[in-house]
């Protein structure tokens, strides 16, 4: 059986580490040796025929098409991240609003809410240059009383960033995948705008449609103390 062969037979959308793939590669009396294997995962990999999801994780495509996820913000959150990009340059921060998730949900969310996320120290000085710059329902760290009374459709709450939150180099202001996937379940607020029994799907599109990488999402789980809680959902759906 050549490599080739090999390879083909490779499920489609499921993760393989590169033990795994070697082994898939050799075949009785074919035993793939390693100068030989590395150069031909890097030949699978430039050609598109695997993909790389994570650390020591490969993947062969289905018949979608696997992208970089790019968020589409609405013209009030790009212009959001353009003032404070522009007002606070050295400012890490994050946009996240929540009809982003309705690329992934049966039950689509009709109310958005804009959160804000910030390095810490910096996220009071964020809220208040927001207000000054006439943003209207801005709300600072609110509690989930303060939101239960105050909240209004498009409301931008403004709070501080997780640490070790998985950011985009390219875009550093755009919330990326692992990030926006782990915040779903983790966050109370987010999470209660929709139907929590959606997220193994969610997670199972989004695994399908974008380029996820895992062992990323994961560290992030874990800074949350969600890591295997979302591990066995994965596991569910793989």
């Amino acid at each position: 059986m050549s490599t080739q062969e090999a390879t083909i037979k490779l499920k489609p959308g499921k993760n393989y580490t590169r033990r795994e793939l070697m082994a898939a590669l050799s075949s009785g009396a074919n035993i793939i040796k390693e100068n030989s294997f590395q150069w031909k995962l890097g030949e699978y990999l430039k050609s598109g025929r695997l993909i790389k999801t994570g650390y020591d994780e490969y993947r062969m495509p289905n018949d979608i098409t696997i992208s970089a996820y790019m968020p589409q913000y609405s013209e009030v959150s790009a212009n959001i991240i353009s003032y404070l990009s522009d007002t606070y340059p050295y400012v890490s921060f994050s946009v996240f609003e929540t009809v982003l998730m309705n690329e992934f949900l049966n039950h689509l969310i009709a109310q958005n809410t804009i959160f804000v996320q910030v390095e810490k120290d910096s996220a009071a000085f964020v809220f208040r240059s927001l207000q000054d710059a006439g943003y209207q329902n801005v709300m600072y760290k609110p509690s989930a009383k303060e939101r239960a009374l105050y909240w209004t459709n498009g409301c931008i709450i403004v709070t501080d960033m997780v640490s070790e939150a998985p950011l985009s180099r390219q875009h550093p202001h755009f919330i990326t995948l692992e990030k926006m996937l782990v915040d779903m379940y983790c966050d109370k607020f987010v999470a209660g705008t929709y139907s929590a029994s959606e997220f193994p799907n969610v997670l199972k599109q989004a695994s399908e449609k974008y380029l996820l990488d895992r062992t990323k999402m994961l560290r992030y789980a874990r800074r949350r103390n969600k890591e295997k809680e979302i591990r066995a959902i994965f596991s569910e759906i793989s």
